[in-house]
C-alpha cells in the first residue's frame, strides 16, 4: 500500500509538472504571437506605402529595432516569395542590413529554424552569403540540406554545382521527379556534370537515372549517345527506363533497332517504355510490331502500343477492335477517344 501511495503521489506530481510545462509553452507562444501581430501592424502599412510609391524604402527602417531583425527578415521573406524584378531587388536591399542576424541561426535551434535561416539567406542574401548557404548542405536535417541544395543549384551559382551533386545520394529517398527537376533548374551549364554522373558506371544506378531524367528535361542532345550505350550494357530497370525516355524525346530513326530490341524485354516497365519510344522514333513500318504488342499480357504495354498506332497511322486496327467484342475492345475505344 505504501508503494502504491508513493507511486500515485509521484504520478500526481508529474502530471502537475507536465500541465505547468504545457501552460508555460502556451503562454510563451501567446506572447510571441502577440509580439508578431504588433510588429506586423507596425510594418505592414509602411511596406504598402513603399510598394505603392508613397514612401521611400528607407522609411521603414525607423520602425525596425535591431533586436527585431530576424522577425523583420521573416516578414520580408513573404514579399520576396511573391515579388519579381525591381520590387524583389528592393526587398533584398531592405533585408541587407539585417542578414548578419541570421548567420548564427544556421547552426543552432530546431531544423525548422535552421531551414528558415537558409531560406532567408538564399532568397535575399545571395551571392553574398552563398558560402554560408553551402555550409548547410551537411546539416543533420535532410530538409535543411535540401533547401540549401535547391537554392544553390541555379544559374549564377555554377561554382557550387559539384558540391551540391556530392550530396545527391543523401536525397535518394525523395521523389525522382522532384530531384530531376531540381537538377534541371541548373540549366545548360549543369549538363556536363550531369552527363558525367550518367556515364559513370561506379555511380549508384538511381543517381544515374535521376541525372538522365534531368538531361531529358534540358533536351540535352549529347545525352542521346550515352543513353544508347547504357541501354545496350546496363540491366538496372530504372536506369534503362530513364534512357529509353531520352530516346523517346530526343531520339530519331537511327535508334529504332535498339528500341525494337527492348520491346521484347522480360521487364514489363521496360517493354512499355520501349513501345512508347518506338512510336516516337519509328515510322509506319513499326505498325505490325505495335499490333502484336496490343496482345501483350501487361495492360500498360498494350496501352502504349495502341497510342503508338494512332501516332503512326494505324488507327484502322483500333477501329476494328473497338467495334468488335474482345479483351482489347475497351482499350481501343479509350485510346481512340483520347
Amino acid at each position: 500500500m505504501l508503494v502504491l501511495a508513493v507511486s500515485a503521489g509521484a504520478l500526481l506530481v508529474l502530471s502537475f509538472l507536465f500541465a505547468a510545462m504545457a501552460l508555460g509553452l502556451r503562454a510563451g507562444n501567446d506572447i510571441r504571437s502577440r509580439a508578431d501581430d504588433r510588429l506586423l501592424r507596425r510594418w505592414e502599412p509602411a511596406m504598402l506605402e513603399i510598394l505603392g510609391g508613397l514612401a521611400e524604402p528607407h522609411a521603414i527602417f525607423s520602425r525596425v529595432d535591431q533586436r527585431d531583425g530576424p522577425r523583420f527578415l521573416t516578414f520580408l521573406l513573404g514579399y520576396a516569395r511573391r515579388l519579381r524584378g525591381e520590387e524583389q531587388e528592393m526587398i533584398r536591399a531592405l533585408a541587407a542590413p539585417y542578414l548578419y542576424h541570421v548567420v548564427p541561426r544556421l547552426k543552432r535551434g530546431s531544423a525548422e529554424s535552421r531551414g528558415n535561416a537558409v531560406l532567408i539567406l538564399a532568397r535575399m542574401g545571395l551571392p553574398q552569403f552563398a558560402d554560408e548557404v553551402a555550409s548547410s548542405l551537411s546539416d543533420d536535417s535532410p530538409i535543411v540540406s535540401m533547401i540549401a541544395a535547391r537554392s544553390l543549384f541555379r544559374p549564377g551559382h555554377e561554382d557550387y554545382f559539384p558540391e551540391v551533386l556530392q550530396y545527391l545520394p543523401r536525397f535518394a529517398g525523395w521523389s525522382r521527379s522532384f530531384l530531376s527537376s531540381m537538377l534541371a533548374a541548373g540549366g545548360t551549364n549543369a549538363t556536363p556534370l550531369l552527363r558525367d554522373i550518367l556515364a559513370n558506371p561506379h555511380q549508384e544506378a538511381l543517381m544515374r537515372a535521376i541525372a538522365a531524367d534531368a538531361l531529358r528535361e534540358l533536351n540535352d542532345l549529347s545525352a542521346v549517345a550515352l543513353a544508347v550505350e547504357i541501354i545496350a550494357d546496363e540491366t538496372d530497370r530504372e536506369l534503362v527506363v530513364s534512357c529509353l525516355r531520352i530516346l523517346k524525346q530526343l531520339g530519331h530513326h537511327e535508334h529504332v533497332p535498339i528500341v525494337r530490341a527492348m520491346t521484347a524485354s522480360p521487364d514489363e516497365l521496360i517493354r512499355a517504355t520501349a513501345v512508347a519510344a518506338l512510336s516516337a522514333t519509328g515510322g509506319p513500318q513499326e505498325i505490325t510490331l505495335l499490333e502484336e504488342k496490343l496482345e501483350d499480357p501487361t495492360f500498360w504495354v498494350s496501352l502504349e502500343a495502341a497510342r503508338g498506332l494512332v501516332e503512326l497511322g494505324g488507327s484502322k486496327t483500333l477501329e476494328r477492335l473497338a467495334s468488335a467484342q474482345g479483351p482489347r475492345s475497351t482499350l481501343a475505344r479509350q485510346v481512340l477517344t483520347e
